[in-house]
């Protein structure tokens, strides 16, 4: 592993704690245009920290979620969309990346079963549980949409190193020509409350 990547993975392992967290950065639209394509409503949006997904599920039943959307925009450009126990945003791929847009998402699940997501001009490129270098759904046709080097030092099977927790936002920053920072997950951001992924016509969960 080059020094350069050595230092990303360290700069965000904060994020090997998350349990459960969709986050999405999205190239080629604006906020507004982000929610609608999750299944959300910009003109319902108010200004909320993370707090507020646990301020709405107090008193709710077990197994009971409330589906929850922040949005902000990254100093490069691109949406992002973080999801506190959600999943919306690796079900709506397609939606997310139509019309010339990308995607790329990263969801972190309690019992490991990460997933990430790539998608470009409404075709998803990968999509899969990251438990080695990822390969593209086109295999074994080549994909252009998909470089292989981006997984390049993240990843080693043979040496039980896997593509989890920091190298999965290592991964989204050299897809996406990005710079994440961690207070995006701290600070009071966009909210918007969406249906349900199984209720959501912005999804690809068949109904």
């Amino acid at each position: 592993m080059d020094s350069e990547t050595a230092e990303r993975i360290a700069r965000h392992d904060w994020f090997d704690n998350y349990e459960e967290l969709c986050f999405s950065l999205i190239e080629g639209v604006d906020e507004d245009e982000a929610i609608r394509r999750l299944g959300g409503d910009p003109a319902t949006a108010e200004l909320h920290g993370v707090e507020y997904y646990w301020e709405l599920m107090d008193g709710r039943e077990p197994g009971d979620v409330v589906s929850m959307l922040q949005v902000g925009t990254a100093g490069t450009g691109q949406v992002f969309a973080i999801e506190i126990n959600g999943y919306t945003g690796i079900s709506a791929q397609r939606n997310l990346s139509r019309s010339g847009a990308r995607v790329f998402t990263v969801y972190t699940h309690v019992n490991g079963a990460d997933r990430i997501g790539y998608a470009v001009d409404g075709r998803p490129i990968v999509n899969e549980e990251p438990w080695g270098p990822l390969t593209p759904l086109a295999h074994p046709d080549p994909e252009p949409a998909w470089d292989p080097a981006w997984c390049s030092g993240l990843t080693d099977p043979e040496r039980d190193i896997w593509l989890r927790g920091a190298r999965q936002l290592v991964l989204a920053e050299r897809v996406m020509d990005a710079r994440i920072d961690p207070h995006w997950f701290a600070m009071p951001l966009r909210t918007v409350l969406l249906p349900e992924p199984e209720d959501n016509p912005a999804t690809d969960i068949p109904r």
